[in-house]
């Protein structure tokens, strides 16, 4: 089999360079739906095959998300390229190996107490999301490797400029950062290191659908567009709806626990959180957070977590169907309550609340990081929050509305079974 690497039915244009770099770092950062972490799949797959000897780490600060993340984007690429037969995956723990020359690739999180000095002679790695990792971290892993011609390859979006990242790659913003996000080579302040920015425009195969969310955002909030439309650096996001929470390592045992979950599909994910109330502390931890879920799938994961007939289920009562056929499953399950303030009235009830996150809730904590209230192009606030980044945050406020429903108010309960 022989893969053309300048096909343009199987790469980015744009990424093109990337496939011969030899610089130890591969930067890619900017927007939203730009195709940098499908290409660094793509260049870790090829090296996979393509070197004498190659082992790479797909590395995130959780290991439960590789797994859906770059790992199964790697299977999707050979599935695509019709290489099945030269590959064996495992999925327990996440390896790829590829049977001609034994070049492997292996998963590690830094949730676990992995060792990078258990894997002989690792030659590079994948660091998605890189930046959520800590720059002590970075440099236990980066030292690590010694075998091979090393390169890493770090994927991100541009969330906060003050970030060890900027200072250890990268120039003076100033130097490099147009406003249209029009801008693609960034010279590093490091000899070793290629930086590459793109957007969804270098994305030739991005949908309309997914354009014409991200330009919606220049219209909700044009901070937020700044970062995930046009792949510019962030501060801390203006605006922030929550800032009473923190990270526990772990659920406290508590009788009384609640779920919410929220429905998605193609485009949204389903979302399931577990919740507890100890007086003024609120106790939430991610359970779901998957796409292409139909409603059988999402019982079967039910089970899976152990949830049963007795265990209450807040869901999202625009959903009236799906919660019926979750009841008729044999859950506990009932619509949220909503009403003409419904969503403010939650966000205030969970402002009361210390709100501590269990360690390892990767997709809940970044979207507390990130959910914020709309603002013009002025700056001033609308008083709505942004409609996105919410498929987790949504159910901790259904949970939150049921368990502080004031009979008599104007607040009535939607799609309940």
């Amino acid at each position: 089999m022989k893969i053309n690497l300048s096909d343009s039915r199987l790469f980015n244009k744009v990424y093109l360079p990337l496939l011969n770099d030899t610089n130890r770092y591969l930067l890619l950062y900017g927007s939203r739906d730009s195709a940098k972490s499908y290409f660094a799949a793509q260049k870790v797959l090829i090296d996979t095959m393509r070197k004498p000897y190659s082992r790479y780490i797909l590395l995130r600060k959780i290991y439960a998300d590789i797994k859906d993340s770059q790992f199964q984007t790697i299977k999707d690429i050979i599935h695509s390229y019709g290489l099945m037969d030269l590959f064996t995956i495992i999925e327990n723990p996440l390896k790829i190996t590829f049977k001609p020359n034994g070049n492997y690739i292996l998963a590690r999180g830094l949730d676990k107490d992995y060792k990078m000095k258990s894997i002989k002679d690792p030659t590079g790695i994948w660091y998605e999301e890189m930046n959520e990792i800590a720059f002590n971290d970075f440099l236990k892993s980066t030292s690590s490797l010694r075998g091979g011609v090393i390169q890493e390859i770090g994927t991100f979006n541009p969330e906060m400029e003050d970030s060890w990242i900027t200072k250890y790659f990268f120039p003076p913003k100033e130097s490099y950062e147009v406003e249209s996000g029009d801008f693609r080579d960034v010279k590093s302040i490091r000899n070793d290191t290629t930086i590459l920015h793109t957007t969804y425009k270098d994305n030739d195969f991005v949908t309309e659908q997914s354009i014409e969310l991200l330009e919606s955002f220049k219209d909700i909030d044009y901070y937020y567009y700044r970062i995930y439309t046009r792949g510019l650096w962030g501060g801390t996001l203006e605006g922030l709806v929550y800032h009473n929470w923190d990270v526990v390592d772990c659920f406290p045992n508590e009788e009384v626990i609640y779920y919410g979950l929220d429905f998605g599909y193609s485009n949204d994910e389903s979302g399931l959180v577990k919740v507890c109330f100890q007086g003024d502390d609120l106790f939430v931890e991610e359970v779901l957070y998957q796409k292409g879920l139909t409603n059988q799938d999402i019982a079967d994961k039910l089970r899976e977590k152990g949830i049963n007939e007795n265990q209450l289920i807040i869901a999202d009562s625009a959903e009236p169907k799906s919660i019926q056929e979750l009841y008729r499953e044999g859950f506990a399950i009932r619509g949220a309550m909503k009403g003409p303030d419904s969503i403010r009235n939650g966000i205030d009830i969970l402002k009361r609340y210390k709100i501590h996150v269990v360690r390892g809730s990767s997709n809940l904590i970044r979207e507390l990081k990130s959910y914020c209230w709309a603002m013009d192009r002025d700056g001033k606030s609308l008083n709505v929050p942004i409609d996105k980044l919410n498929h987790l945050l949504d159910p901790l406020r259904y949970v939150a509305l049921f368990k502080n429903y004031v009979p008599g108010k104007r607040m009535v309960k939607v799609g309940s079974v």
